[in-house]
């Protein structure tokens, strides 16, 4: 069953005086709830006297209400603080800006560059020419509260030159694209990227996620395409069939309708915003089983964001240009044909700043925003000790409790450094394998509200230190062993090799850093073994191997508290039992504990 927004009222029936944007602004600190039903622009500038240039100006989400009414500007960053990038628009790349609303309605995505007002690209070129390396392309991400998330900056190869649009399903994984790059995919927080489909000379506009999958539109080549499917990490751009080659098309909407289903979505109605002919144009297109027949079109000069909004038979289209929000409605939204209401213009851009994209307000449940910051998604968590959990939380009504778990574990109390929550989460007496990071806040609101996020990674992996041996079973002559003095190879089967080390010659030593919660020291006896001393971090301990029978023996030191390096030294003692026949030191294995 399709869910019914209340967007932009379809019964906005008369004209509508259009409303200048004030430029009042408000941080993502005091930002309020985005309202369901509502529109959000994307708009870049902040007015003044002097009209846009190529160089970087600030951008900001306005809000409308369906009767026209401003109801807030989000200012996104232009400056970088708690681990927030800034994202700043060029000012004169009308491509750029176009937004969307995730798959599951929590988050707006928004595109930029990481540079300050009023810097520009090489030779004071726009920012589109400098290179990602230098100037990283910022995907952000706006949740219901207005709180933004701007740490996604991708600055490595095969990131598109020209960043114009984003999408997310659940605000974790995210697709970008743009002019001079394909469609690339990536992690919140990341700075890599891979690709997912196109190329260099890829030249993209808007990404969706609609009727679970994903889509991107595109100029002349690759116009509307659906990338592999679903929501894919690689794929193909498989252009919608039946559309004219001539097609600039920039944002675009598709609607469930009929009982009419392409490539599996249940889409069947499509509204295109159109650069190719006339100035600008909306036109319609229907799916009939086999194609996508057009279904008329209305002029609406310099058509660039689109959004739909099913009202029964009705479809409500709310539309950007540069200049201004317009809204119109198809009555007939299901009929193959398009006689819309005479485009009704609800607001008009400010002197000296620009519309760009729109989209419908994101919405969820009461709680404080909370953007995980650390571990990062899929990461290799190590075992033992503990591992920094850390998130950006805010709430209109203030932040309460925050804390957060691993795995099966307990919940531990975070502390607070300005938004970024931090608690120190113990891993020991985990098992390794798939975990989930859990990590929830509740707000002081006067029925306090909770919010939980999750993140998957893996336990069991470790940072260790060059040169240490992590958890697993070494032969002595592993590499990152050194061996002094006199040692031979000998064949025993204790060993993980096959092969152990010996000597009998005075002082000849064996040094280990092993990086783990214990070691095991596995040793071949003999009737014609010796003395050792084993020193773990500075302790010593005296063995004797003499065994007529030959046993093996295995001594075992446990280390408490954090992961750390501790180190290991087996040295020759040239001393012997009065019943031994020799003073061979045989070594067998190393194991090492997590």
């Amino acid at each position: 069953m399709r869910t019914r927004l209340r967007v932009l009222g379809a019964t906005v029936t008369t004209a509508v005086v259009a409303v200048a944007v004030p430029l009042v602004t408000s941080s993502q600190a005091h930002a309020a709830r985005f309202t369901g039903g509502d529109v959000v622009v994307y708009r870049v500038g902040s007015g003044g006297a002097s009209p846009l240039t190529n160089a970087a100006a600030p951008v900001f989400l306005d809000e409308y209400a369906p009767g026209g009414s401003l109801v807030q500007s989000v200012a996104l960053p232009t400056t970088a603080a708690e681990g927030n990038a800034r994202l700043t628009a060029s000012g004169q790349s009308r491509s750029e800006g176009l937004i969307d609303r995730s798959a599951d309605g929590r988050f707006l995505a928004v595109t930029g560059y990481d540079a300050a007002v009023g810097a520009t690209g090489p030779s004071g070129a726009s920012l589109t020419a400098s290179d990602p390396a230098q100037v990283g392309r910022v995907v952000g991400l706006v949740d219901a509260n207005g709180t933004v998330d701007t740490t996604t900056v991708l600055t490595g190869a095969g990131v598109t030159k020209i960043i114009r649009s984003a999408t997310t399903t659940d605000g974790e994984r995210l697709w970008a694209t743009g002019g001079n790059g394909g469609v690339v995919t990536t992690n919140r927080g990341s700075s890599a990227a891979s690709t997912v489909a196109g190329s260099a000379t890829s030249n993209l506009s808007a990404l969706t996620v609609q009727g679970g999958q994903l889509f991107s539109s595109g100029i002349l080549t690759d116009r509307l395409a659906r990338i592999g499917t679903g929501v894919p990490t690689s794929g193909a751009l498989t252009d919608l069939p039946g559309l004219p080659d001539n097609l600039l098309t920039y944002g675009y909407a598709l609607a469930d309708l009929t009982p009419d289903d392409y490539a599996g979505t249940g889409l069947d109605t499509l509204y295109i915003a159109d650069g190719s002919a006339r100035g600008g144009t909306v036109d319609k297109y229907r799916w009939n089983g086999t194609t996508w027949a057009s279904a008329g079109y209305v002029d609406v000069e310099g058509a660039f964001g689109i959004v739909a909004d099913v009202q029964g038979a009705s479809v409500s289209l709310a539309v950007t240009t540069p200049t201004s929000l317009v809204t119109l409605t198809d009555p007939a939204g299901a009929a193959a044909s398009f006689a819309p209401s005479a485009p009704t213009v609800l607001a008009t851009a400010a002197p000296n700043t620009e519309f760009r994209g729109v989209a419908l307000a994101p919405t969820a449940a009461a709680g404080p925003s909370v953007f995980l910051r650390t571990p990062a998604a899929g990461s290799s968590v190590p075992l033992g000790g503990t591992v920094k959990v850390s998130a950006y939380v805010a709430s209109p009504a203030g932040v309460g409790a925050v804390e957060a778990k691993l795995g099966s574990g307990a919940f531990v109390a975070a502390t607070q450094s300005g938004h970024v929550w931090t608690a120190q989460v113990p891993t020991t007496g985990l098992k390794t394998g798939a975990a989930t990071v859990t990590f929830r806040a509740t707000d002081t609101a006067a029925t306090p509200a909770t919010t939980t996020v999750t993140r998957s990674v893996t336990l069991g992996g470790s940072a260790v230190p060059a040169g240490n041996l992590p958890a697993g079973s070494y032969p002595w002559s592993a590499k990152k062993v050194k061996l002094a003095g006199t040692w031979k190879s000998y064949r025993t089967s204790h060993s993980p090799s096959g092969k152990g080390e010996k000597s009998a010659k005075r002082k000849s030593t064996a040094t280990a850093k092993v990086y783990g919660h214990g070691a095991t020291l596995t040793f071949d006896r003999s009737a014609k073994a010796g003395k050792v001393k084993v020193t773990v971090d500075g302790r010593s301990t005296t063995l004797d191997l003499y065994n007529k029978a030959g046993k093996p023996l295995k001594k075992s030191w446990s280390f408490s508290g954090r992961l750390k390096s501790h180190t290991v030294v087996v040295t020759v003692l040239g001393k012997k039992d009065a019943a031994s026949k020799g003073l061979w030191v045989l070594l067998a294995a190393l194991k090492v504990k997590a």
